[in-house]
């Protein structure tokens, strides 16, 4: 029997180090390409969005509403347009084509919502426009004999809420944080999407309030879990906290657990608004992100602004900030990635192109999509880019 037992746990030993081994070979390097270019409806180059719904469903990737600048930047007082638009991209043997036949739009224009693809289709909830935050919750689905995207409401969130992460585990979504109208939040709540009479249902809070975070599922040694990666807590002094922390709730146990905060291997770094998928069995891979050192400057910026009665100081205030904005560098550009059973952080290179913010990250069979978002403040990208796992 001892025998038994000892080559019994010799076999799980063998599984367990192939495994971590197959897995630093799946993450070691990403190839990118530009798979497209958002195109407006007159066939032209998009401006691209910030904050867009990026989903796959029906293995077309649909691309939707978020927000841009159509004439001048914020700083020069442009004013924020918000889109319904629907943009649906399909592969062509190794091209990617946009369908133009498609008239499908939102039932309203919309940006920065948690968004997560489900077999069922894209499930999109809350955000924010013109009319201030949305507790709406929608999903999205491609029908190709009828060349749409069917579009069905779900149960409405309990508050309005942008800024939210979604995820899910089969046809569960999870909403995880988010900010509502004067804070952020650390509520944490599920849908089932199978259920006659879905509603949105209350579990063990996060252990601080965040948004901006990635929020993805991957397997570890308990199973599959839920994982909450950095993000951004608001203050009552206009100036965000950033955070490093890696949080995951246990499903079977029904609490959440600290990890290892974000590193590169060997410094830690606050993340936020970045984006995020699981890769393999046992690894995240997370890719722009803003560490919030320029963030935190230009907040404080608009804090003393706000705190000012001198036309003369909010003026020259104002042309600080605004030297910040113009001068920016572009975000965050290492691709982190960690590893569930380690517990461990760590770099595989830098993103060969300007990093993007304020967009979620995908899967396309096996391919990173990582399309629109913010790349400078105020400016949009319309590439879509795909990462091949080399």
């Amino acid at each position: 029997m001892n025998n038994y037992f000892s080559s019994l746990i010799l076999c799980l030993l063998i599984m367990l180090t192939t495994d971590a081994l197959s897995q630093k070979k799946a993450v070691n390097h990403i190839e990118w390409k530009k798979g497209a270019h958002l195109q407006n409806a007159d066939g032209t180059i998009s401006l691209g969005f910030a904050g867009a719904i990026n989903g796959i469903t029906n293995d077309v990737l649909i691309v939707s509403g978020g927000a841009n600048f159509q004439d001048k930047m914020p700083w020069e007082g442009g004013k924020k347009h918000y889109s319904k638009e629907i943009h649906v991209l399909q592969k062509c043997d190794n091209t990617y084509v946009w369908n133009k036949k498609v008239s499908s739009v939102l039932s309203e224009p919309i940006a920065y919502c948690g968004s997560t693809s489900t077999d069922l289709g894209v499930v999109y909830v809350g955000g924010e426009n013109e009319n201030g935050l949305s507790n709406k919750a929608f999903i999205l689905k491609w029908n190709a004999s009828k060349n749409e995207v069917e579009i069905k409401s779900l149960p409405n969130f309990p508050v309005a809420i942008t800024n939210i992460g979604l995820t899910h585990i089969g046809n569960v979504v999870y909403a995880i944080g988010g900010d509502e109208a004067t804070k952020s939040s650390n509520d944490f709540l599920s849908l089932d999407l199978n259920s006659k009479n879905p509603e949105w249902k209350t579990l063990p809070k996060l252990p601080i309030a965040l948004a901006n975070s990635v929020t993805v599922v991957q397997k570890d040694k308990n199973g599959i879990n839920i994982y909450v990666i950095g993000g951004r807590t608001k203050t009552p002094t206009g100036i965000s906290d950033l955070h490093n922390t890696t949080f995951v709730f246990n499903i079977k146990k029904q609490i959440w657990e600290s990890r290892a905060n974000i590193s590169d291997g060997k410094n830690t770094t606050n993340f936020s608004a970045g984006a995020g998928v699981a890769v393999g069995n046992h690894s995240i891979v997370i890719v722009g992100g803003d560490n919030g050192e320029t963030f935190h400057k230009i907040e404080t910026y608009l804090s003393q602004i706000a705190k000012t009665d001198s036309p003369e100081e909010k003026a020259k205030l104002s042309v600080e900030k605004n030297k910040l904005n113009t001068n920016h560098d572009g975000f965050y550009k290492g691709i982190l990635v960690y590893n569930t059973l380690t517990d461990s952080w760590s770099t595989i290179g830098e993103l060969p192109f300007l990093a993007h913010v304020t967009t979620t990250a995908t899967l396309w069979n096996d391919d990173i999509v990582l399309s629109n978002g913010e790349v400078k403040p105020g400016i949009r990208t319309p590439d879509v880019m795909l990462g091949t796992i080399k």
